[in-house]
């Protein structure tokens, strides 16, 4: 397809009471104009522009970098972040309370000039072979915005991370824009942030239909040279963009289709280091790229099929991600199956019958392939040596029977292909269709971007041998070097522009560590002529600012220094009543041991990160972003997670065995994500609870972990009885949801859905250093008798202290305080807190007069018929209709079961969040709203609402701290309810 002017955006990003930012993806190179108007108005307003990036800019601050122009990455790709810009001495200011609007200019080469309506952006219209509604919501109204409002209990933050195109499960972007387009009018109840918080795209998870796209765009992008035409099937055109590998094998004979590696030879190291292998298809396949990426680039990922590898992917991902202009109507290269007939291209909208499927051309056998392409000759040589062996000890007619075994097993695999592409094809045609609402979300909320391990690769800096492992491959660096290289370019940019403005002409003494460095050496990766990209100087320089020539340093103890890249990720962003940190808990991470846990931000990181209190003068509450959840459900960080990835790796043991050559050989815990647990990093992790209790009421904001749950911390200093309190709201994911293993074991196992909903208290004691007598022991016992891990706690500094596992002599019904474990009251605890889940509250029954706000009451798919439990009783207390009171509880159980089951507590689907405040007098209370679609099951009509609500009062409170010391995990804490 001929790319459009626009490939993404309009985005709206940073605006704060000085500055209006919005990013876009242009095809052609270009001038760009932002004009911001009061009010929401149409595009041919005649009111006045209220401020103009064509504004001059203020003489005491650097000039806004590159400004009004767009920097050039490839041939098609060109990237704008215009900013209209109020100086302090104009006596103007963005108003909190009021409505904005702005519309964009384009001033594209060769005289063209557009507008967002001569771009038909404002009005329905036809893009992809879906319908796209007006981007302001109405036709000929531009796009519009609020800032944070000046009442704190009006102001409306929306969050969420893990936004995943290929996943069976609805798209949460779609109903945030509908939540929006149900209140944009007002700017006190709109949406006044958006932030997203990691995995904006899946680098290492794409799907072969989709991913043929990406491969195609990423070239386009990048651009193409004429073929040599010395390499047997070689293209036509050629990416200009090439791929660094370690090794490389060159194609001596034919190519047999059952083990296409032994067809090729290893090809000289010079010749590999002379010629990198062009970027995309045939070199590299869509469908094949696990082993290579598990091997050559020594990634952990187990979903790499389709990683993404150069910068014209990663580019690609991004556009195809935010906007449907890109997607065009066919899937590339596809052809409809009829049963056994080919019968033409498949588009991405269309609805396929039962004997319909999706047929994908071979991905094509190139003359130079990266070694570890195919695996039959490489990376399986042991285990076909250990089969072969094992196969000659069996008689032939046991053979016979494992080959009709395997042949069996092979049918219904192909079997299932048919069924598996149709699910594939009708995954994407779905979030193709509404995505034109994400588009039009992203271009009315001020949007706000930090990263995780998807946006880069699973697992990433996840351990110090990962990152040496990584970084020392030439795929790796070339894999990561482009993936934040992209990151910057289409997310950090536009979280402040103004860090990007300072270049090293302004100041030359901080070269090589600007942000602005960044944009520089992105411009001349693939100069305007080149017939062959990067270019070696600016990608090394990027490397360099992104850390990727350090390594994690080892202490004496066993633990790993944190690296400090010159560019830093982490921002902070005020408002008239809040002021939001965003944290970086990928790039400045320190570790207990080599193969061990992460903090996942060290605690010098953290001190760069977190500003010191107090708060700016009239702001009431900190929200801090962190990527990765902090405070998780209190029994699962305190016990499951501290279990669950050893059990894993015991199970799949042979998979990180030494003898390996994949990059998690002997590397534990990358799979489940349960390694980078904050709670497994006491010492980080009490470092960080620390910093933020120092605020006194702190909201945190995170996502990862593919549910949705709340959690509340308190938290004491010394002796006090008003504690800090740390609300932990968590939403995840937009379009992902947690492992199907886990699900079923919440939805399955009784016992651990009798601690979640238990609310279970998890606390912890601590003291800044050992002393002697902290804990006082029943008559007669000492500190030996304790196991050997609490005895370890009390001699490490700090000492922190569960209040479970302790001695305790009483029997059953007994409370003697002589008999049991207890702090001693001459050496109190310098510190304490205590966690506790939240549940949704509301009622299932609407209450009689009914609430004014339709929210009070839970949603009507998940609301819950009443039992009438003075009937059940009746019959229950007659012999003869005792199975009718059974059948009455039981249709009851199964009606709640399938209606979304425990979402007091948790949440497994698809959401997004919205953050809010209630106040009254001088109390806080933080509400965290989830907000899903679900199906009706009395009228089968979707209904999106707040699934889960969770209130956590922020205080100021009085509530008892810790102080009874127990001997079972499994035991209720009685949890005082606090007093204001």
């Amino acid at each position: 397809m001929e790319l459009p002017l626009l490939l993404a955006g309009p985005i709206l990003r940073r605006v704060d009471p000085s500055i209006v930012s919005v990013w876009m993806a242009l095809s052609s190179d270009a001038t760009v104009r932002l004009d911001v108007y009061e009010g929401r108005v149409a595009f041919d307003t005649t009111n006045p522009v209220f401020v103009s990036s064509d504004d001059a800019p203020d003489p005491n601050a650097p000039k806004p970098y590159p400004g009004a122009d767009t920097i050039r990455i490839g041939e098609r790709l060109h990237l704008s972040l215009v900013s209209a810009r109020i100086p302090p001495a104009s006596g103007k200011v963005f108003e909190a309370d009021r409505l904005y609007s702005y519309n964009i200019t384009i001033f594209a080469s060769g005289g063209r000039q557009e507008t967002l309506q001569s771009l038909q952006l404002l009005q329905t219209r036809q893009v992809s072979g879906t319908t796209a509604g007006p981007l302001g919501y109405a036709d000929r109204m531009l796009p519009s915005f609020a800032l944070p409002p000046s009442n704190l209990d009006d102001l409306q933050i929306a969050y969420g991370s893990c936004r995943r195109p290929g996943y069976d499960d609805g798209d949460a972007f779609p109903w945030l824009d509908q939540y929006l387009a149900e209140r944009f009018g007002d700017p006190r109840a709109r949406l006044h942030q958006l932030f997203l918080g990691g995995d904006q795209i899946y680098a290492d998870d794409v799907e072969d239909v989709l991913m043929r796209r990406v491969v195609e765009l990423g070239v386009e992008l990048i651009g193409t040279t004429a073929a040599s035409g010395q390499l047997a099937g070689e293209p036509d055109q050629t990416p200009i963009e090439r791929v660094t590998v370690d090794k490389v094998r060159l194609l001596k004979r034919t190519v047999d289709p059952q083990n296409p590696d032994a067809a090729y030879d290893d090809e000289p190291a010079a010749a590999t280091t002379a010629n990198p292998l062009p970027a995309g298809p045939p070199w590299f396949g869509v469908g094949n790229r696990l082993y290579l990426t598990n091997c050559s680039a020594q990634l952990t990922s187990e979903d790499g099929k389709n990683h993404l590898i150069s910068l014209g992917e990663f580019a690609a991902a991004y556009v195809l991600y935010w906007a449907p202009e890109c997607w065009g109507t066919d899937i590339p290269g596809a052809q409809l199956q009829t049963g056994a007939t080919a019968s033409g291209p498949v588009h991405w909208l269309d609805v396929l019958t039962d004997n319909q499927s999706v047929a994908l051309p071979d991905v094509g056998t190139p003359a130079r392939v990266p070694q570890y392409t195919f695996t039959d000759a490489t990376v399986r040589k042991d285990e076909l040596a250990k089969e072969a062996a094992r196969r000659a000890k069996l008689s032939q007619a046991e053979r016979d029977e494992e080959d009709q075994d395997r042949a069996k097993d092979k049918a219904k695999q192909d079997a299932k292909r048919p069924k598996v592409s149709r699910r594939h094809q009708r995954v994407h045609r779905q979030f193709l269709a509404d995505l034109w609402r994400a588009q039009r979300l992203l271009a009315n909320v001020p949007t706000y971007m930090i990263f995780d391990d998807h946006d880069v690769t699973d697992d990433w800096f996840l351990t110090p041998m990962w990152r040496h492992r990584v970084l020392s491959t030439g795929l790796g660096q070339t894999i990561l070097t482009n993936a934040m290289t992209a990151y910057a370019l289409f997310q950090d940019w536009g979280n402040d522009p103004r860090r990007y403005d300072v270049t090293a002409t302004d100041r030359p003494d901080l070269a090589g560590g600007l942000p602005s460095d960044v944009l520089v050496a992105a411009q001349k990766l693939f100069p305007g002529g080149a017939d062959q990209g990067p270019a070696k100087a600016p990608f090394t320089a990027l490397g360099k600012l992104f850390g990727h020539d350090l390594d994690n340093q080892a202490l004496p103890n066993g633990e790993f220094l944190s690296v400090k890249p010159p560019i830093a990720w982490h921002f902070v962003l005020d408002g008239p009543k809040h002021r939001v940190v965003a944290l970086d808990n990928r790039t400045r991470r320190s570790y207990v041991s080599e193969i061990g846990p992460p903090g996942n931000v060290s605690k010098e990181a953290l001190d760069a990160q977190i500003p010191k209190p107090p708060l700016p003068a009239g702001v009431e509450v900190l929200v801090v972003i962190a990527p990765l959840q902090v405070i998780g459900p209190p029994v699962i960080d305190e016990v499951v997670s501290r279990a669950i990835y050893r059990i894993f790796d015991a199970v799949h043991r042979d998979e990180v065995a030494g003898e390996k050559i994949s990059g998690a050989r002997l590397m534990p815990g990358t799979n489940p994500d349960a390694l980078e647990t904050w709670a497994l990093d006491e010492n980080t992790f009490e470092y960080l609870l620390s910093r933020l209790a120092d605020y006194g009421r702190v909201v945190v904001l995170s996502g990862d972990v593919h549910n949705a749950a709340s959690n509340l911390m308190s938290y004491w200093r010394g002796t006090s009885t008003t504690p800090a309190r740390i609300a932990q709201f968590t939403s995840s994911g937009f379009k992902n949801v947690m492992p199907v293993y886990l699900q079923a074991l919440d939805a399955k196992a009784m016992l651990l859905q009798q601690m979640l909903r238990a609310k279970l208290g998890v606390e912890r004691l601590g003291w800044t250093k050992p002393d002697a007598d902290l804990v006082l022991l029943p008559a007669g016992r000492t500190e030996a008798e304790l196991v050997t891990v609490t005895r370890a706690k009390l001699l490490r500094s700090p000492v922190l202290l569960p209040t479970w596992g302790w001695i305790d002599d009483n029997s059953d019904g007994e409370d003697d305080e002589a008999k049991r474990s207890r702090l001693n009251p001459a050496r109190p605890p310098d510190w304490r807190w205590r966690v506790t889940p939240l549940l949704d509250e509301r009622p299932d029954v609407v209450p009689t007069p009914p609430p004014k706000d339709p929210n009070a009451v839970r949603p009507t798919p998940i609301r819950v018929f009443p039992l009438d439990e003075a009937g059940i009783e009746d019959l229950a207390g007659d012999p003869s209709t005792t199975f009718a009171a059974l059948r009455q509880v039981a249709v009851r159980h199964q009606h709640a079961l399938e209606r979304m089951r425990n979402t007091r507590q948790m949440m497994f689907r698809s959401n997004f969040g919205i953050c809010r405040f209630e106040s009254k007098d001088d109390q806080v209370t933080a509400v965290g709203e989830v907000y899903t679609q679900a199906i009706d099951p009395d009228t089968q009509l979707p209904v999106m609402a707040p699934y889960m609500v969770h209130k956590a009062p922020l205080g100021p409170l009085t509530e008892d701290p810790p102080e009874r010391l127990r001997r079972f995990v499994i035991e209720r804490v009685p949890v005082p309810e606090p007093t204001p």
